[in-house]
């Protein structure tokens, strides 16, 4: 018996539901083309590593799925539409849900704050791969704000907490009234 690959029939289908991804290789040419600006060099593996660390932070979805968040209800979702098949859905529920997916751990103000800080002291110390990674990697986080803010409406919750979201203690009755 023949092993079936994945299929999914329209390729436009596709890319219309990935260009969130898309978006942010967009960003890390872009930051590639300000950098060539400032520096008046022109070095193709600055383009390479300003893409590749635009799509660097995306890395925190995968390690959320096969780790630290594989119990979790959305995870055990995507599974479920992996195990049985459901392409379409899958990928438009990845579209959809990953804006709702607040156990992120690095995507925060506090990862933002670092990879901002890092990129200056690389100017600083002229450190150019330093620049081109931290620099993407930050303008990775502050499209993705910027996209939820017009996705949903507001910042996600994610953003405002360092590392992921923790559950809540039970709180002792007793010790609240007193007796």
């Amino acid at each position: 018996m023949r092993k079936r690959f994945a299929r999914v029939k329209s390729i436009p289908f596709l890319i219309w539901h990935a260009r969130h991804e898309l978006y942010h290789v967009l960003i890390g040419l872009v930051w590639a083309w300000v950098l060539r600006e400032i520096w008046h060099e022109f070095n193709p593996r600055w383009i390479m590593l300003s893409v590749f660390a635009s799509l660097l932070p995306d890395l925190d979805h995968i390690i959320y799925f096969l780790g630290y968040g594989r119990t979790d209800e959305y995870t055990v979702q995507i599974k479920n539409f992996l195990k049985n098949k459901q392409w379409r859905v899958l990928i438009s529920s990845l579209e959809i849900g990953h804006k709702y997916n607040t156990n992120l751990r690095y995507h925060n103000y506090y990862t933002m704050v670092g990879l901002i800080l890092l990129t200056a002291g690389s100017f600083l110390y002229d450190w150019n791969t330093g620049v081109i990674l931290f620099g993407a990697m930050f303008l990775h986080y502050v499209f993705d704000v910027w996209d939820d803010i017009l996705t949903l409406g507001y910042v996600n919750p994610n953003w405002k907490r360092w590392g992921r979201k923790r559950k809540l203690e039970k709180v002792n009755v007793s010790s609240q009234t007193g007796s």
